[in-house]
């Protein structure tokens, strides 16, 4: 909800600026939320974002948020199946961990799991509901604390502003269907309404991979004229089979098999969201914002090892969390002076069963926080933020009950420069913490308490944007040093804390509106993530590219017909586990999709083309050890040549 007050604020030494080209040529102004957890326009904080506004996200015809984000500079996804499903989004090198140092959220609400390793399910936000995704460079250790390390994407839905109904059938590869349906309103009275449902059903490019999956969501909203009251309802029911890892020899022979071992892993997953939110105007300068919200995840699944039978296993928690927050906006001589101020308390409750044994957790993690940005001149903005957070854990295993508490606070500090009306320059200090997980506390086989120490960190980072009408481009080169880095050591089966380690990197990235119709786009993104330290000194973070890159193009062949090419690379990587560097490297490789959208009165046509040339390749893989145990390279392969069709039509 947007309150009559909102005018140019400035916010957050740790999170972003967005400044879009088309937004240059037309001087439309840019909703961002992430930079001080609260809506605000026309934003210079020392640090970067990028916001991708919804005719973007039509346009690419992309059907998930993989899709979407893998385009995206500073941005490498890994995933083991190509659908969206199991996939991670790793900022700044992160690797294997990639979903616990990166910070995912929907509408200001964690995706990330603080419990445990799962990583955030990327798929429970269907892109037809979303209305921007701002996507944060950068830690953000100040304003949003625990695995806000490498940087932070989140997703702002649409909220109901008039009437509109969606109905949508689309087709695809592997045998792939989808039905969606949604409709919405906003009545005089004030109260408004939003729901959507959607199923959607695939082989997906592996055998046993078959998926099946049914999104429910409801939203109601109803504004006042000093505030405004909304409540959620989501429900997501999610089976899919799950084929595993392949060795070279495997691959070779069928790339699309599921490895014998493999045969019957499947994960089955209901997952049920409720939210209540608040905004309210609390006199001239200040307002109040928070939100209580309750997930529960209740998980059956199966996943084997090669050389352990598999068996039932069950894994359940239930999330609560309430994120009240103050907001002073205060004017002053150079400008306006922002203060965020608030607290973030979440408790999880944990069950994990499997035929090791059953770990239990029952976990509480508190945090409070303030952010406050002053404009020095009328051209420099000066923010500095602090957090304290704190963990207590209670973790029952076979062995017995361990209490691991802990705590961590943190400071920010940035500089934003506005040089001239085209050239905007930023530096930053952010410190930056991650607790580690009850699967990280406890042996992943026999369950005994490991106790592992708190991830610590500090990023510094200097940023140049520049943007006439038309044409933009950014720079950024940041340095992000760990301590106590969480990982996992597959030669132990353990989960361990490396010794220091290193990330350096810098992102280039431009666009160019060079006609009314056409756009293009592209970047660059180099990334050196090291261990600095101990036995490991000098080798690199497995799964991390050092070079990746994008180019693409929107064409807008006439009014009603748009067509997108996008092509994407990324270099070789080290395989997952492989802290010594010392196996095959995961080949770099270069794909090239294509969308397209044809729009007359009600009804939209698109398609969406993936990996056009028809490469093979894998996007991930990981040491593993074979039936006669002996350490070898394991692939997922990902998805040649495939295509989806969609038909919508909407009345409004």
């Amino acid at each position: 909800m947007k309150h009559p007050r909102r005018s140019r604020c400035f916010t957050a030494g740790l999170l972003l600026f967005s400044n879009l080209p088309l937004q240059a040529a037309f001087h439309l102004p840019t909703i961002v939320i992430s930079a001080s957890r609260t809506e605000q326009t026309s934003i210079e904080t020392p640090a970067s974002i990028t916001v991708i506004e919804q005719d973007e996200i039509e346009n690419s015809g992309a059907q998930n948020l993989q899709q979407l984000l893998q385009t995206r500079s500073g941005i490498q996804i890994n995933t083991l199946y190509g659908d969206g499903s199991q996939a991670t989004i790793d900022m700044r090198g992160f690797g294997p961990t990639a979903g616990s140092n990166t910070l995912i959220l929907v509408d200001g609400r964690r995706l990330n799991n603080p419990s445990d390793i799962a990583a955030p399910d990327l798929n429970a936000i269907d892109l037809r509901r979303v209305e921007r995704i701002e996507i944060v460079q950068g830690s953000a250790g100040t304003l949003y604390g625990n695995q806000a390390v490498g940087g932070m994407v989140n997703i702002i839905t649409r909220q109901p502003e008039a009437f509109s109904a969606d109905i949508a059938a689309a087709i695809g590869s592997y045998k792939g269907r989808e039905g969606y349906a949604h409709i919405s309103n906003r009545l005089d009275s004030g109260l408004a309404y939003r729901f959507s449902a959607k199923r959607r059903i695939s082989d997906n490019y592996r055998d046993n991979n078959e998926t099946d999956r049914n999104d429910f969501n409801l939203r109601l909203d109803y504004q006042y004229e000093s505030g405004g009251l909304f409540f959620e309802q989501q429900r997501v029911d999610h089976y899919q089979q799950l084929p595993g890892s392949l060795f070279a020899d495997e691959l070779a022979q069928n790339r699309r098999q599921s490895a014998a071992a493999y045969t019957g892993d499947f994960s089955d997953t209901e997952t049920n969201v409720s939210r209540i939110g608040l905004q309210q105007q609390l006199g001239l300068y200040w307002s109040f914002e928070g939100e209580l919200t309750y997930r529960d995840n209740d998980r059956e699944f199966q996943t084997s090892f090669r050389t352990f039978p598999g068996s039932l296993a069950t894994q359940d928690r239930t999330v609560k969390g309430f994120n009240p927050r103050f907001i002073g906006v205060y004017p002053m001589a150079q400008g306006e002076a922002r203060v965020t101020a608030g607290a973030d308390l979440e408790r999880t409750d944990y069950s994990l069963q499997t035929s090791f044994g059953p770990t239990g957790l029952d976990q509480s993690v508190d945090a409070i926080y303030a952010q406050i940005t002053i404009p020095a001149t009328d051209r420099i903005l000066v923010t500095g933020g602090f957090r304290h957070a704190s963990v207590d854990n209670q973790i029952e295993s076979f062995a017995g009950i361990d209490q691991l508490d802990d705590s961590e606070s943190v400071g920010a500090l940035g500089v934003s420069l506005q040089a001239n009306d085209s050239l905007r320059l930023f530096v930053r200090v952010d410190e930056n913490f991650r607790f580690a997980t009850v699967d990280e506390h406890t042996n992943p086989v026999f369950g005994q308490p490991v106790g592992l120490e708190n991830q610590t960190g500090i990023s510094h980072e200097a940023g140049a944007e520049w943007s006439r009408p038309g044409l933009s481009a950014k720079l950024v080169i940041y340095r992000l040093d760990l301590e106590n880095e969480i990982s996992f050591d597959t030669s132990g089966f353990s989960n361990i804390n490396l010794d220091e380690t290193k990330r350096e990197g810098a992102t280039l990235e431009g666009r160019w509106q060079i006609h009314p119709d056409i756009t293009l786009g592209g970047s660059l993104t180099y990334t050196d993530p090291r261990i600095t330290d101990g036995p490991f000194d000098g080798n690199r973070i497995p799964l991390v590219a050092a070079r990746t890159g994008q180019v693409s193009g929107d064409w807008r062949l006439s009014p009603k017909w748009n067509l997108f090419a996008e092509g994407l690379f990324s270099s070789q990587r080290v395989l997952g586990g492989d802290f010594n560097n010392s196996f095959e490297t995961l080949p770099g490789y270069g794909v090239l999709n294509l969308g397209s959208q044809f729009i007359t009165g009600p009804w939209r046509l698109g398609l969406r083309i993936d990996n056009l040339l028809d490469k093979q390749y894998s996007n991930a893989g990981a040491v593993g050890f074979d039936a006669s145990f002996t350490k070898s390279a394991a692939f997922f392969p990902a998805p040649e040549r495939n295509l989806w069709l969609s038909l919508n039509y909407r009345i409004e």
